[in-house]
């Protein structure tokens, strides 16, 4: 079969090479092998092993990252009831970790290999998880708010190394046909984790309930048993923490038993008796005429030095190349901010939201804390009500339902967790099951874009309807709708953020580019989580719920500005030759790895100035086919 080089110049053949960035500028004998690995890789669907081992991971971090949302209310009762700006610190400092884990293990997952790495993130969790559930205050001091924050944010860099790991282990032992459902299944284990989360965070409150009588005590709002409560609830967020350690533990030792991709093993290593080896202890040998004698393990390949590839791994030669003269730079601006612009909107309503929800669900307005009320005066003999205190200290922070004062710890961990897996959690995994279902039915880069859009639009009418009917009877109008906004964030953007990343970039630097990716999407929650607390710091309106819902859908609208315009094709249209209908194909990861070179010569257009300019240019062309036809 012939082969045209694309790249005839020897000088721009060398600045190619090995590591997944153009096919045809490799020796014949390399373009073999290549199409030889991804030949044995394709003859394969969904594979239940390389799913579980990597969804195992995911679910024990979302499970640990979101049970902030579960342990918050009991640690603030038990350690700092009015104090409001620690949960803030807590949840700073735990997405830092995540930020700094994204970057690190993308980058030696690159430089070292994924299996290298994969487990080590599980075992900073692990360790982590056991330090924030044993974190106590020391003698003088050693404060309890420091330890748990240092322990918080090593857990959050194990729990960011796993999103580029995950990823790309799924992504790269994928065939091009499962890709999408492998990683949007992978995916489906965050709304999973935190559904988890709460239904744990549920079974130990009703379990403590049961066996000290936590109702009947009147924790939070009466001093009878006041030490005693603390003493129960500071174990409730223990055991919820220190459960997360569970899954992980089980996950870990399926992760030594997993072997390098072949795709890096033999674009980045250069070692291709390696990369069949090991694809064939997973998938095993492929059968037929095109099994090729060099997929045998042990066939090594001896190359001379006009064949050899110059460049080399992050040299400064191969970065500038790819990322600066080849311009696909502009591919990783376009996963970065699409990740930051979502992970804003979506963190602002996933994370630590529990006064938003109360705020949501609240069919009238606060009730003010005065002798009306019932639990003005306690009801067990020999307690004071500690309800009168708050007159003067306000509403302390545990209590996140202003219409119900009178709410117990227990009343309130009980609705938070009713209020998330309603409002978040059923809709979410909604979502992300829907997705996989679609993966390979939508243009996933076009979908992602509408998605945005949708969004934006969703986000404007739920700030418009919460204007109207909140703290009113009509207020589910507004959770049904916020409801409808989970969905669609797993139905579309959240999904495909995480997904996109871990095809478009070559081989070499797959797992930087993702976790960079990521990173940029942690940084976006960070600002949603300083957004939200500093507009209900900030601004005393009972209605400023409605301000954060507008603020949102202008970040969703650039993150449709930024998919449209900054985002190659993962997918063709093809006809089919039979019946000359139009269907998607799945572009692979060496295809795709090829940047923007390889796109533009498939007829796609890149950046929004020339999107711009081919946009004006079909305007002409029909202004003119108008004024003709006149």
């Amino acid at each position: 079969m012939a082969v045209v080089d694309m790249y005839p110049d020897p000088e721009r053949r060398r600045n190619r090479g090995f590591l997944g960035f153009d096919s045809s500028a490799l020796p014949p004998r390399d373009r073999q092998e290549r199409q030889q690995l991804r030949y044995e890789l394709d003859l394969n669907s969904w594979n239940l092993r390389i799913w579980g081992v990597a969804a195992s991971g995911f679910l024990t971090d979302s499970y640990n990252l979101f049970a902030t949302n579960v342990i918050l209310a009991t640690l603030s009762f038990v350690y700092f009831p009015h104090e409001r700006w620690c949960g803030l610190v807590i949840n700073i400092f735990t997405l830092l970790g995540s930020v700094c884990g994204q970057l690190l293990f993308g980058y030696l997952a690159d430089r070292y290999g994924r299996t290298r790495l994969y487990g080590i993130e599980l075992v900073l969790v692990i360790v982590s998880t056991i330090g924030v559930a044993t974190t106590s205050m020391g003698y003088g001091d050693i404060s309890f708010l420091a330890l748990f924050t240092w322990w918080r944010f090593v857990m959050g860099v194990g729990i960011g190394a796993e999103y580029p790991l995950s990823a790309i282990i799924t992504s790269e032992w994928s065939s091009t046909s499962s890709r999408a459902t492998m990683l949007s299944s992978v995916f489906l284990m965050q709304p999973v984790g935190q559904a988890i989360a709460q239904l744990v965070g549920v079974w130990v409150l009703l379990g403590e309930d049961a066996a000290h009588g936590l109702q009947e005590k009147q924790c939070g709002i009466n001093t009878l048993h006041h030490d005693e409560c603390k003493k129960i609830v500071d174990g409730i967020w223990r055991i919820v923490i220190g459960s997360g350690a569970v899954p992980a533990l089980l996950a870990i030792i399926f992760r030594f038993f997993l072997y390098d991709c072949g795709l890096y093993t033999l674009e980045v290593k250069n070692k291709p008796g390696n990369a069949f080896r090991d694809t064939q202890r997973v998938y095993g040998a492929p059968t037929g005429q095109d099994s090729m004698a060099m997929s045998q393990p042990g066939v090594t390949q001896i190359y001379s030095p006009m064949n050899q590839p110059m460049p080399v791994q992050f040299s400064y030669e191969d970065l500038r190349n790819y990322f600066i003269r080849d311009r696909n730079w502009i591919y990783l601006l376009g996963t970065s901010m699409t990740w930051f612009f979502l992970d804003v909107s979506f963190y602002g309503f996933s994370l630590d939201n529990r006064g938003t929800l109360s705020d949501l669900w609240a069919t009238t307005d606060p009730v003010g804390v005065d002798p009306s009320l019932p639990c003005w005066n306690s009801t067990l003999e020999g307690g004071t009500s500690i309800v009168p205190n708050w007159t003067t200290t306000g509403l302390p922070t545990w209590q996140t339902d202003a219409t119900h004062p009178c709410n117990t710890i227990y009343d309130t961990l009980l609705e938070q967790a009713k209020q998330y897996l309603l409002t978040v959690s059923i809709a979410s995994i909604a979502g992300s099951a829907c997705f996989i279902f679609a993966a390979n039915r939508l243009p996933r880069r076009q979908w992602l874009t509408t998605s945005f859009i949708i969004l934006t639009i969703l986000f404007l009418i739920t700030g418009g309807v919460y204007y109207g009917v909140a703290h009113k009877p009509g207020a589910p109008a507004t959770v049904v709708l916020v409801a409808i906004c989970h969905f669609m964030f797993n139905f579309g953007a959240n999904t495909l953020t995480f997904i996109i990343p871990a095809e478009i970039f070559p081989t070499a630097y797959r797992c930087t580019c993702h976790g960079i990716s990521a990173a940029a999407g942690k940084l976006g929650s960070i600002v949603a989580v300083v957004v939200v607390y500093g507009i209900n710091r900030g601004y005393s309106s009972t209605k400023r719920q409605g301000l954060i819902f507008l603020l949102f859908a202008t970040f969703m609208a650039l993150g449709a500005v930024y998919s449209w315009a900054y985002l190659p094709d993962v997918q063709r249209v093809v006809r089919d030759e039979d019946t000359g209908k139009r269907r998607l194909v799945t572009k692979n990861l060496e295809e795709l790895g090829e940047g923007q070179e390889r796109a533009r010569q498939e007829g796609e257009i890149v950046t929004i100035r020339e999107k711009w300019a081919e946009i004006k240019r079909r305007g002409r062309r029909r202004l003119s086919s108008a004024n003709g036809s006149a």
